[in-house]
């Protein structure tokens, strides 16, 4: 059925393209040509379409599950409960229904477990579905919580409330994801109405016919394949996974592991271009790193001491952030009542963010009982704003090129017509002078 109707759609758009060259007053090969580029560019589009949707699906499948993960356990105090709980959410035979039927066979049995994290293999099974940072950290957090027995009702409604904000940031990107679809859709429409231009200014009195030019021809019919491409590839560019899934970094953290050794050698021995490279690549990593870690030692910080928290905070970093967290316990360990050390971290980039998020981690850390919990909520807040600014640069820089990529549709007809002009002239110039 569904290929019946791919095949509809393509003779539809087949037949539009044809009726397109006809107007255009375009050759036989060259509308035959059209019809098939148009054809191939709206299965590119269509493929696009649909892997998109398949990101959308995955996405509220994974944020459906987190919260209800998270609103069950805090209810029953139990995992395995509220996994029960999440696979009553899902259709049977949907990819995420088989995931957590893995992860409470695991949970169940502790088939495959050599180590006794039984909790931890049984998440890893969903996990290696779904490719999200959020996902990793709720579920470390629920291990540490069902390890310890610890209140863990300061951290949930911390992580629920990250959750909002994190669905209010992605609705508002793909909206306005859908808008410039819609609105490149519209221009590359209003170029190809652009591109007839030339023919309704040809003075038919004077006999001439533009179309009949080989040099209008082809680029008419380049100009009409370009627009149909640009739309693909608008639409390639804006079909990008939804979740927070960190990838395979492995080639990024050695470049930046290369970075991070220029940075900590002799400043005499650095020149002032590969500093200013690296402090610009560093900093745009931590800049996006940052968030997530501090939410990470804000969560273990419900139940843990300042010292305790980044020390476990380690052990879910990778590369450089790791590296760096490492010498800040180690310089908090020489000297526990110092800020020294907190403002030390990532000091050479000088990020004002995460000097400031580092100062209250420092009075978290140091401060009274009463006075800790009022620098604990202010962090919090602080995080949120931290997280909202790093996946808005994230999502900015997938959508970098479409201010130009929008305006190509335009400038192309634009191009195409100007020539078209040129030549037209040229045709009426050579007329008079045969006439006088």
């Amino acid at each position: 059925m569904r290929q019946r109707g791919s095949l509809f759609v393509f003779l539809i758009a087949a037949g539009i393209q044809l009726f397109i060259g006809w107007i255009y007053g375009l050759g036989a090969g060259l509308i035959l040509c059209l019809a098939v580029g148009g054809c191939l560019a709206l299965r590119r589009i269509r493929f696009y379409i649909h892997r998109e949707r398949e990101f959308e699906q995955e996405y509220e499948q994974v944020v459906t599950y987190l919260e209800q993960l998270l609103c069950s356990y805090r209810r029953l105090g139990h995992t395995g409960r509220a996994m029960e709980d999440c696979s009553s959410l899902f259709e049977s035979g949907s990819r995420m229904s088989g995931a957590i039927q893995r992860a409470r066979h695991v949970f169940m049995t502790g088939e495959g477990v050599e180590d006794g994290a039984i909790l931890e293999a049984a998440f890893a099974e969903i996990e290696k579905e779904y490719d999200s940072r959020r996902m990793k950290i709720i579920h470390t957090f629920l291990c540490n919580g069902d390890r310890t027995g610890s209140d863990s009702r300061g951290s949930l409604d911390i992580l629920l409330e990250d959750l909002e904000y994190w669905k209010n940031r992605t609705s508002i990107y793909e909206k306005r994801k859908k808008f410039i679809k819609t609105e490149c859709a519209v221009a590359a429409g209003l170029a190809a109405v652009l591109c007839y231009v030339s023919r309704l200014l040809t003075p038919e009195e004077l006999g001439l016919h533009i179309s009949d030019n080989p040099i209008y021809q082809i680029s008419t019919a380049l100009v009409l394949l370009a627009l149909w491409w640009l739309i693909a590839l608008i639409y390639r560019k804006l079909s990008v996974k939804w979740l927070d899934g960190g990838g395979n970094r492995g080639e990024e953290e050695t470049r930046l592991e290369k970075l991070y050794q220029t940075l900590g050698k002799d400043t005499a021995a650095v020149s002032g271009l590969s500093a200013h490279v690296a402090k610009r690549v560093l900093g745009r990593y931590v800049r996006q790193e940052f968030p997530y870690w501090l939410m990470i030692v804000t969560l273990y910080l419900q139940t843990e001491s300042g010292y305790q928290a980044l020390k476990k905070s380690m052990e879910q970093m990778d590369g450089i952030f790791r590296r760096e967290i490492q010498v800040l316990t180690e310089k908090i360990y020489d000297s526990p009542r110092d800020l020294q050390p907190y403002l030390e971290f990532f000091g050479k980039l000088e990020l004002p963010e995460v000097q400031t998020g580092m100062k209250i981690l420092y009075s978290v850390s140091t401060n009274g009982y009463e006075d800790s919990r009022r620098q604990l909520d202010f962090l919090v807040a602080q995080n949120n704003r931290l997280m909202d600014r790093s996946e808005v640069f994230i999502q900015n820089n997938k959508m970098a090129g479409m201010g130009l990529l929008k305006q190509l549709p335009m400038v192309l007809s634009s191009i195409k017509l100007l020539l078209d002009l040129i030549h037209l002239l040229t045709m009426t110039m050579g007329r008079f002078q045969n006439l006088y």
